[in-house]
């Protein structure tokens, strides 16, 4: 049996053999990055490329708008009646402009303005706009939405030089894999 598996596995040189063996493993590519890091990463970038802590804030106030009616129970929705629609529809109105904003930073100036009119309409329609919490939160939120702005020139100017800097850094190293893969064309 391992005269059989000597002939199907194909000769290695004798330089080859002698290499200890973490020479002889094909290290990682360079650009490789634990998973957790690159989710870090990723969210990271997501969070500074779009109006991320606005929407956050939103959110929060449309919850507490809409928290009395949601976490109330059946019992109360039944006893409010028709009324308990109101502070529903305000609260998903925010956190639909919230998550537009977040999602669509293009187009976050009408959804802004738009939360903006139902967190103050939240005031006499939703229990003083979620005790004033949800109403203040709401508004708090909205102008941070319509007061974020990409990234300027001289920003993206100085995140191309810095990434330029990393790259002349990371290049300099010598790479152990580089030179193996020489040797082999060389050969």
């Amino acid at each position: 049996m391992t005269d059989a598996v000597e002939a199907a596995e194909p000769a290695t040189p004798p330089a080859a053999v002698s290499a200890p063996a973490a020479e002889r493993a094909e290290p990682a590519a360079p650009s490789a990055r634990s998973l957790p890091r690159r989710i870090r990463l990723g969210f990271r970038r997501f969070r500074r490329t779009r109006p991320f802590w606005g929407a956050v804030i939103l959110l929060l106030g449309a919850y507490f708008i809409a928290n009395p009616i949601v976490g109330g129970g059946f019992a109360f929705v039944v006893d409010v009646g028709a009324r308990a629609l109101t502070p529903l529809l305000l609260a998903f109105g925010m956190a639909a402009a919230a998550l537009v904003a977040m999602f669509q930073p293009a187009q976050r100036h009408f959804p802004a303005i738009v939360a903006m009119g139902l967190s103050v309409a939240s005031l006499p329609l939703a229990n003083l706009g979620g005790w004033v919490i949800g109403m203040a939160a709401g508004i708090v939120g909205s102008g941070m939405i319509f007061a974020w702005t990409p990234y300027t020139d001289t920003q993206l100017a100085t995140v191309a030089a810095k990434a330029e800097r990393k790259a002349a850094r990371t290049s300099r190293r010598p790479l152990r894999w580089s030179r193996r893969a020489e040797s082999r064309k060389a050969a």
